[in-house]
């Protein structure tokens, strides 16, 4: 008898009676047909072949709804990216057709973040961290909305949906309201108003990422802080040559070259105002001195005749390439 419940067999009784009645009516099979002394060796296996079916059943099942579950998913993050695509090209979109695909509503006033996950290896996973970061985030802010594209493995563009009652910018109250997020930094555009508002924020934090790659330590790097930096290094070897041709020496590399260069930054960014700077650095008023002094002595004498504009610009350059 047993050799009749192979698992196609099993199956096709079960599309009838179902798990359950089966059971059953195996049970008052054995019950009329097998010897007392065998019976229970005979229920024992039953259940054994039942619940192996079962298990094979239900797993199936998981397996395929799984596959759907990311085929559906698949499909509508294509679908997804392909409007944050047309946003971010700067192609019309329809804004209620976008705001339904995106469940996002893109006709609000926008603050971008391009979130970088560090050493995505360790930890919990990347994209656990990015999500808890950015939702997080959305709280911070009182978000009206929140839009998650990820990027890479390691990275995802967010949109935040401001409530249009902030007080303060979203940046400063990231800084005040969170602590730094455990491997993950930020780097956030201006706040700006529907489709093209979100472009325009996108691209902005792209361009804080790549100053925030160069070394800042800071969590978050907010593009209203290093926009003209950004501006200036949009063409890296320019930028370079401009440093090179305006510092001259003290363009140099190493740690003493380094502190000159930011003392005399703080101290044109102060109007020579040496107790401030001093206050700044941390420093004593005569170091400041000395040190401006020396820096000034190692300028190009084209550069101390020349332009303030263009040396206080070569600072902030060096310091974002430099250090």
């Amino acid at each position: 008898m047993l050799a009749q419940l192979s698992p196609s067999g099993v199956a096709g009784h079960d599309r009838f009676l179902g798990h359950a009645r089966l059971a059953h009516d195996l049970a008052a099979a054995i019950e009329e047909h097998v010897p007392f002394d065998q019976r229970l060796a005979e229920l024992r296996e039953v259940d054994e072949l039942l619940f192996a079916y079962a298990d094979a059943h239900a797993s199936q099942m998981a397996e395929e709804y799984i596959a759907e579950r990311d085929r559906w998913r698949g499909s509508d993050e294509a679908a997804r990216r392909a409007v944050i695509d047309d946003l971010l090209a700067g192609r019309p979109v329809e804004v209620q057709a976008a705001t339904r695909r995106l469940r996002y509503d893109v006709n609000r006033t926008h603050v971008a973040a391009v979130l970088r996950c560090d050493h995505p290896e360790a930890g919990p996973p990347a994209p656990e961290r990015l999500q808890r970061t950015a939702a997080t985030m959305a709280r911070a802010t009182e978000a009206a909305g929140m839009l998650l594209i990820p990027a890479t493995d390691a990275t995802a563009w967010v949109w935040l949906a401001l409530s249009g009652e902030e007080t303060i910018g979203p940046a400063e109250h990231l800084r005040d309201a969170l602590d730094p997020p455990a491997g993950v930094h930020a780097a956030l555009g201006p706040a700006a108003h529907g489709p093209h508002g979100m472009r325009r924020s996108h691209l902005a934090a792209l361009q804080a990422e790549r100053i925030a790659l160069h070394g800042r330590s800071d969590w978050l790097c907010d593009y209203q802080d290093v926009r003209l930096v950004a501006l200036a290094t949009a063409e890296p070897e320019h930028a370079h040559w401009f440093v090179q041709d305006i510092l001259g020496p003290l363009a140099s590399e190493g740690a003493r070259m380094q502190e000159l260069r930011e003392t005399l930054r703080i101290y044109l960014a102060e109007e020579h105002g040496l107790r401030t700077a001093a206050d700044r650095l941390h420093v004593a008023r005569n170091t400041v001195t000395y040190r401006v002094k020396r820096a000034q002595e190692l300028l190009p004498t084209s550069t101390n005749a020349g332009n303030s504009l263009e040396l206080r610009l070569a600072l902030e350059i060096a310091q974002t390439l430099y250090g």
